[in-house]
């Protein structure tokens, strides 16, 4: 489930970059603090922003920028909270420099390239775990990362780790604007499942047989079809019930098999993607899929 998760997260950070800046504030972190922290490269600005699950940061734009961003999982207890923190610990074992971190959470550890260069590397990652919730801080910079950055992010992180003990930050953050629950349960066929909100543009629901859900809604750009955003390995179907140029994606013979509806509402391309535990989703699937999205549609519309 670790691999799939940490494959899933990736996908979701990088859908959310689409934009270049963010609809929304980051709930958790106002941008002065990362000013404050980071005054070498400010002004910043929000690139992911939202309540709550994934915020990042964007340095001055009249230069190559930075980064830094926090993603948050929340989980139904401290023990799948510990479950994800010691997997990506022992996922990364051996092929990342990893030090502890002291004062962050109820613990943590840092990872970084293993950089052979003399000035080091420029980008370093934190992983934290309070309670139920673990947040991963990521900061890439134009030069090498130094101690002193490394204290700044860390402080910044306390800020993503205050929803721990928070019941509607919780809430929050398994209350994903474009799934309903009885669409999910068709989907995951009852069995049990988790869903997390990756800041105001992306959620994921998952469940233990590494089963996932990816949301991505992302600003269209002017002139950009949804035809040109979609793999050529992949087969379609056409939607015409969920919109002009809405298709189902299946049978694609690059990346992990999977299928995908994608649509537009409220000038938002909104994509659903379902990943069976390594399998071709089977037509239930795709039905419930597409059930969801219309779903999704719907909601999108009614925003």
């Amino acid at each position: 489930m670790l691999r799939i998760a940490v494959r899933s997260l990736l996908v979701l950070s990088l859908a959310s970059a689409a934009t270049a800046h963010a609809a929304e504030e980051c709930g958790f972190l106002p941008t002065s603090d990362v000013d404050a922290a980071f005054p070498e490269f400010a002004p910043w600005h929000t690139m992911v922003g939202g309540a709550v699950g994934h915020c990042t940061f964007l340095s001055d734009e009249s230069a190559p920028p930075n980064s830094v961003s926090f993603m948050q999982q929340f989980k139904s207890s401290a023990a799948d909270a510990g479950r994800i923190y010691d997997g990506m610990r022992q996922g990364l074992t051996g092929e990342y420099a990893m030090t502890d971190v002291a004062g962050l959470g109820d613990r943590a550890f840092r990872y970084q390239p293993k950089d052979d260069a003399a000035e080091g590397p420029r980008m370093t990652s934190i992983v934290a775990q309070k309670g139920k919730l673990v947040v991963t801080i990521s900061l890439m910079l134009q030069r090498p990362v130094q101690e002193t950055d490394v204290r700044a992010a860390a402080k910044l992180g306390q800020s993503a780790l205050r929803g721990a003990d928070d019941a509607a930050t919780a809430r929050k953050a398994s209350s994903c604007p474009w799934l309903n629950e009885a669409g999910l349960n068709k989907l995951f066929g009852g069995k049990p499942h988790e869903v997390q909100v990756y800041g105001e543009n992306s959620c994921m629901a998952a469940d233990q047989q590494s089963r996932a859900l990816l949301v991505s809604a992302m600003k269209m750009q002017d002139g950009l079809s949804l035809d040109a955003m979609r793999s050529p390995d992949c087969q379609y179907r056409d939607l015409p019930e969920l919109g002009q140029d809405a298709k189902l994606s299946f049978g694609c013979t690059s990346g992990n098999p999977r299928a995908g509806v994608g649509f537009v509402a409220n000038g938002l391309a909104i994509e659903l993607t379902w990943t069976a535990a390594g399998a071709e989703p089977g037509e239930a699937e795709k039905a419930a899929l597409v059930e969801l999205a219309k779903t999704a549609r719907a909601a999108e519309t009614a925003r």
